[in-house]
């Protein structure tokens, strides 16, 4: 009896294993093909994803499959050569969670000196391991903010380029891709003049 006992507990214990490195390599598929911008992401999501930022809470975002769709920060993101990677992620089974320290850089962050930003994400699977809902968590104490670094830019180009910040920044950066191109001068102007 014992020894039945036991080959079911081995038994189990790799099939849990099994089960993890799935729910690993699913992730892992879908997160290439997003690096990759490619379509083939939805083949490792469920219809709609729910997306939450800091706290599973209120409305999410919803993130339907196959919409052309990309959301107000898109054009941004391609102007500023944004990318994300991860330096570790693991599978939490009592959730169906995968989780893991994400980091996003881009041309923007290098141009105002900040690093990388570090959260920790998660994505729940369903039971066909479907990725169905994300959290993207920003970690306290970890990362400095743009508006830190943006200060002493945004006093430089109230003086002396008003009209142009004005259009690209009012209590905020103005997300799009002509924005984007215009703060990459305005930064590289502001460089030029502290040399």
């Amino acid at each position: 009896m014992k020894h039945k006992v036991f080959i079911l507990l081995v038994v189990l214990f790799f099939s849990c294993n099994n089960e993890n490195e799935r729910k690993i390599a699913v992730f892992n598929n879908y997160f290439e093909a997003l690096k990759e911008e490619s379509d083939q992401k939805w083949l490792y999501t469920t219809d709609t994803v729910k997306l939450w930022f800091d706290k599973k809470e209120g409305e999410p975002i919803l993130i339907v499959k196959n919409d052309t769709s990309t959301g107000k920060w898109a054009g941004w993101d391609k102007v500023m050569k944004s990318k994300s990677y991860y330096d570790s992620i693991w599978f939490e089974k009592s959730e169906q969670v995968i989780r893991g320290y994400f980091f996003e850089e881009n041309d923007f962050y290098k141009l105002i000196n900040k690093k990388p930003t570090k959260t920790l994400r998660s994505y729940w699977l369903n039971d066909n391991n479907k990725i169905e809902e994300i959290l993207i968590y920003w970690i306290p104490g970890v990362n400095t903010t743009t508006a830190q670094h943006l200060k002493p830019i945004i006093a430089w180009a109230e003086k002396y380029d008003s009209l142009r910040l004005s259009r690209i920044y009012q209590n905020g950066i103005i997300p799009s891709a002509e924005n984007a191109r215009e703060w990459k001068e305005l930064i590289n102007e502001y460089n030029e003049m502290k040399k």
